[in-house]
């Protein structure tokens, strides 16, 4: 059978299922690295995107052989360090994806292998401490607690001791603690009639998402006026928790799914009613949740 050189159709995701025996099996995931990377390194059309791939073909051609067989399938572990699935190069890059018989999914590929380094070694404080948004949000908004935080982040010796005990470089700008949290202030406004439009239904839901909830809630209330000043219905989400990127990122995919059933069950609900989501400053990663289940309703 010929095989096709590129793909035209439009990208087709398969569900990670990772809830499968052979998942966390290294030796076939490293196996699959070798496969997709062979591949990568034959195309190089991802070169630009981010430093995963620079850091693949750096690899490679520092190799012995210049080929994927001169490299060490332990330093493959140092490409899964510098992906952060921001999915462009599934999306807009790669000609192999599915529908495509080479099956390439980068990001899917990275994200299994964050999970088995996840499941095997854990994770270092630090990254479980700055993945947890929900929990140090509250913890840094508190009256009083709030002021400190912002302060001590500014503070040249405190950002020293920072880095030294988490591993949070001193220079690294750090995003303020609001003092008052986006949805304890928020006033949508639901006295509006509802206006349906061609392709919306005339009403709009907010989920949040922590950055808004903590760090800029601004961003929330300017887009609260602009829904009021075109007359729209809007209400917010009646509950959210942090949609679970940082936890993806990590690899801890029982987070992201514990994560996934508090969230989809109320956005479903809303979906269900006719209502359209509008998301401050990032879309709710119902996306990224979806990727680890195939029974998302």
């Amino acid at each position: 059978m010929t095989t096709r050189e590129g793909s035209l159709e439009a990208p087709k995701r398969h569900p990670l299922n990772w809830k499968q025996a052979d998942f966390y099996n290294e030796d076939q995931l490293l196996e699959e690295m070798g496969r997709v990377f062979d591949i990568c390194h034959g195309c190089r059309r991802c070169v630009n995107l981010c430093t995963a791939f620079p850091k693949l073909f750096d690899l490679i051609d520092d190799g012995k052989t210049g080929e994927l067989d001169g490299v060490e399938k332990q330093t493959f572990w140092e490409v899964v360090d510098r992906c952060y699935l921001c999915d462009m190069c599934f999306m807009t890059k790669c000609p192999y994806v599915p529908p495509h018989p080479w099956n390439i999914d980068f990001p899917h590929l990275m994200l299994r292998a964050k999970a088995v380094k996840y499941k095997k070694q854990g994770a270092p404080f630090r990254d479980k401490l700055l993945a947890n948004t929900d929990t140090v949000g509250k913890l840094a908004t508190i009256p009083v607690v709030v002021q400190m935080t912002n302060t001590l982040t500014k503070v040249p010796i405190a950002r020293k001791l920072m880095e030294s005990t988490l591993g949070i470089h001193a220079e690294r700008k750090l995003p303020d603690y609001a003092p008052q949290k986006f949805r304890n202030y928020a006033q949508p406004n639901a006295n509006f009639v509802e206006k349906k439009g061609a392709r919306t239904p005339g009403k709009v839901a907010i989920f949040a998402t922590c950055y808004i909830n903590y760090n800029e809630p601004n961003i929330g209330h300017d887009l609260l006026q602009i829904l009021a000043h075109n007359e729209i219905l809007t209400c917010l989400v009646e509950q959210e928790v942090c949609c679970g990127m940082p936890q993806l990122e990590l690899g801890n995919l029982e987070k992201v799914e514990e994560y996934k059933n508090k969230n989809i069950p109320v956005l479903a609900k809303l979906a269900q009613a006719d209502v359209c989501h509008s998301f401050c400053r990032t879309f709710l990663h119902a996306d990224v949740q979806a990727r680890i289940t195939a029974d998302v309703p």
